[in-house]
């Protein structure tokens, strides 16, 4: 183990953030997997402290693709009308 390649993200074959950037993993999904990965392995912090940043990240996640759709949903290139739907 060093500073910059702990114990508590070497669980596996890989290490956490080689398989985030295989993924292509936004900062916040990212993040989740981090700490799902290391959730009861790092000093000083409990499965459970983990395990809750991981939904904290989870949830902002999904509040910007809420809103990203939201956004879409208005935009009217992407509303269908009766129209457009019974000529498609």
């Amino acid at each position: 183990m060093d500073k910059y390649s702990p114990n508590h993200y070497q669980q596996g074959k890989i290490e956490v953030w080689d398989f985030i950037s295989d993924q292509n993993l936004d900062y916040f999904l990212g993040n989740a997997i981090k700490y799902i990965c290391r959730a009861g392995f790092k000093k000083g912090e409990t499965r459970v402290d983990d395990l809750t940043k991981a939904i904290v990240y989870l949830t902002k996640a999904l509040n910007l693709t809420s809103t990203s759709l939201n956004h879409a949903n208005k935009d009217p290139r992407f509303i269908r009308t009766s129209s457009s739907i019974s000529s498609s």
